[in-house]
């Protein structure tokens, strides 16, 4: 066999092979796949939405798996496929081996569909609705839209308003140009005078009185007649407005009027109508016109006069002043001072500027008077004043009663009298520190319509107790008069007394803030005040108690206390509330019982000389033993009854509490 044939004998034998091979391997990827369909559990795959089952592909993205009429097989453990159908978003979903075998199911969502719109408007105004509601203010609508039907309303406010329904698919776009109407409506232009020229946007459309029809816009509108200043308007059609009606009050043409004035800061009027004034003034051209200038404290002047149109005028204002006479008087003799600078003493007259001039009226010791005074040339003027001593104006703007920040109730009294005080040795009852004595009552001063209350000092002392309108009590004469300047304090008054350390060092006689009663003070509020005479007690010089009279040791205090008043009962067997009896003669409450009083003064069992008489000032001695006055919830002896009963003491007790005094004004004025 030659070197050819030889050749041709192995092509042979190589082609044999390689045919075996190829058809060796076909045949072992044949076993593979059917070892992988028989070795593995088919997962049917299920694609939702119903409707879309026949039509959606599913395939494998990962794993050694592929899928076979709806079913995954797969050798790896986990597998991913995708599912994908016409108007819907691909879905890629994991399969894991637990899920093998079972139903898969992978939802589609559709695909939005997209709508974009345009008007023939074409501008930012434009408004867009989707089912009524506002989607967008633009020229232009674009919106993603999930598929269904939508009502689009497109509103314009120069055009008619368009409606339209769109039925977006899955994954549709929809296009469109909306031509919108322009409005129209109707305008009735007319002018005083009339047969003037209308012109709308520069175009001549005819003379007033003139009708004609304006489409949706703004629209420049130009009135003119010869001798008249032109009149420029805008109107403004819109779907939301009816038919427009103008009527233009024409204003002749103007002249000029260079004005000057002398002095400045007046005020200038055109035709009695204030104006401004610049360097020019226009004035109707053609008719007559007055100008008045004016200044407080000077004549007005005026000029009328008729200028052709565009005509230029010269007119200088020069004022002259005007002054009046003035006389003042006062009672007594006073100093003046007129815009703060002294004039003169009363009675004075002299001559001032036609202005206001605020005058004041003052002496020492008396209340100013301010007035406001304008003289004027036409007449003189007059102003009388009658000054009232400060006291007494004090006096007069003081309130009858008020009640303090702590909530004491103050009544006023105003006495100039006096108080026998004290008894005599024949007074049945009496005691002989009882001293008989003449005191002065002349000052006006205020007393506490009660005693101070719990709620009342609670405010001062936060850790005190007590039933909150029962009188305070078990309070020393110093925690008392604390309380007085503490209140003061807090009033802005001027506290009596001086207190250091807890000790008192020194009375303020000149203070008008709050203190303790003195004793002649409580015993004329307790004997003489809103009575015809003096009285031996507080109800009266009648030992019989009237009912209700007083809150004193009564039947009802039987067995609780070592003496008692038979056949008088009160109602209440110990400490009562404020204000539980009848109000006294002197418009005060409980000075006839309930609880003892402590009073400013000291203690003492001096004589006093025989025919002195005491005048009303604060005791200004530092002593330790205070006068108490009063009888209390355990007084029933007439000793302790009668108003004249005092005692000196310096520890508390718990029948013993205190009522509040202030001078209208300092004690030594």
């Amino acid at each position: 066999m030659n070197d050819f044939n030889q050749a041709i004998e192995a092509a042979r034998r190589k082609q044999r092979f390689m045919t075996l091979s190829l058809l060796t391997g076909f045949v072992v990827i044949v076993l593979l796949i059917m070892t992988v369909v028989f070795a593995s559990r088919g997962t049917r795959i299920e694609v939702l939405p119903s409707e879309i089952t026949s039509q959606a592909q599913v395939s494998t993205e990962r794993g050694l798996a592929f899928v076979v009429y709806g079913h995954l097989y797969s050798l790896s453990s986990v597998a991913e496929i995708k599912a994908q159908a016409p108007g819907f978003m691909p879905t890629t979903q994991q399969v894991s081996h637990d899920d093998f075998g079972k139903v898969t199911t992978i939802t589609l969502k559709p695909l939005p569909g997209e709508l974009v719109l345009t008007t023939s408007a074409n501008t930012d105004e434009t408004s867009w609705l989707i089912n009524g509601d506002i989607a967008a203010v633009a020229s232009s609508f674009q919106k993603t839209l999930e598929a269904g039907e939508y009502a689009i309303t497109v509103s314009h406010p120069y055009y008619e308003t368009e409606s339209r329904t769109y039925s977006v698919g899955r994954g549709e776009l929809i296009e469109e140009q909306i031509e919108l109407t322009p409005i129209e409506r109707t305008v009735s232009i007319n002018s005083t005078p009339k047969g003037a020229t209308v012109s709308i946007d520069d175009t001549e459309m005819g003379e007033t009185p003139l009708q004609l029809s304006l489409v949706g816009g703004r629209h420049a509108v130009e009135i003119t007649k010869p001798g008249f200043d032109p009149t420029l308007d805008e109107v403004e059609i819109k779907n939301t407005a009816n038919d427009i009606s103008r009527h233009y009050q024409l204003s002749p043409k103007s002249a000029g009027v260079n004005v000057s004035v002398s002095p400045a800061g007046g005020t200038l009027m055109r035709n009695g109508s204030p104006v401004a004034i610049t360097a020019k003034v226009n004035i109707n051209a053609g008719q007559k016109t007055t100008l008045t200038y004016t200044k407080p404290g000077f004549f007005p002047q005026s000029h009328t006069l008729t200028l052709a149109a565009d005509e230029q005028r010269d007119i200088k204002f020069s004022l002259q002043k005007e002054m009046g006479e003035v006389e003042i008087n006062a009672t007594p003799q006073a100093t003046v001072t007129i815009n703060g600078k002294t004039a003169g003493q009363t009675p004075l007259k002299l001559s001032l500027l036609a202005v206001a001039h605020e005058v004041e009226v003052s002496l020492p010791g008396y209340r100013s008077v301010t007035k406001t005074l304008t003289p004027s040339a036409k007449s003189p003027a007059t102003l009388s004043i009658t000054l009232l001593p400060e006291k007494k104006a004090r006096l007069l703007e003081a309130p009858r009663t008020y009640q303090t920040k702590a909530g004491d109730e103050m009544m006023l009294f105003t006495p100039n009298d006096k108080v026998l005080m004290g008894a005599s040795r024949g007074e049945p009852g009496q005691r002989a520190n009882e001293f008989v004595k003449t005191a002065t009552i002349t000052k006006p001063f205020y007393a506490g319509r009660h005693e101070v209350t719990n709620a009342a000092y609670t405010q001062f002392k936060p850790g005190h107790n007590g039933a909150g309108n029962v009188p305070v009590t078990s309070v020393s004469w110093l925690d008392a008069i604390q309380y007085a300047n503490w209140l003061s304090r807090a009033e802005n008054l001027t506290p009596v007394y001086g207190v250091t350390g807890g000790k008192l060092h020194s009375v303020n006689n000149n203070a008008d803030g709050y203190r303790l009663l003195t004793e002649a003070e409580w015993e004329w509020l307790a004997r003489k005040a809103g009575r015809p005479s003096q009285t031996q007690f507080v109800w009266g010089s009648n030992k019989t108690l009237p009912p209700k009279a007083a809150n004193i040791a009564d039947e009802s205090s039987k067995g609780s206390v070592s003496t008692f008043v038979p056949r008088y009962d009160d109602g209440k067997p110990g400490i009562a509330p404020v204000m539980s009896m009848q109000r006294e003669l002197s418009g005060l409450f409980d000075m006839g019982g309930n609880v003892s009083e402590w009073t400013h003064d000291s203690y003492n069992l001096n004589v006093p000389q025989k025919g002195a008489v005491f005048p009303h000032m604060l005791d200004t001695k530092i002593t330790g033993m205070r006068v108490v006055k009063g009888a209390n919830w355990r007084s029933g002896t007439l000793t302790e009854l009668r108003a004249s009963f005092r005692e000196g003491l310096v520890e508390t007790r718990d029948d013993l509490g205190f009522r509040l005094g202030r001078f209208l004004y300092g004690g030594n004025e």
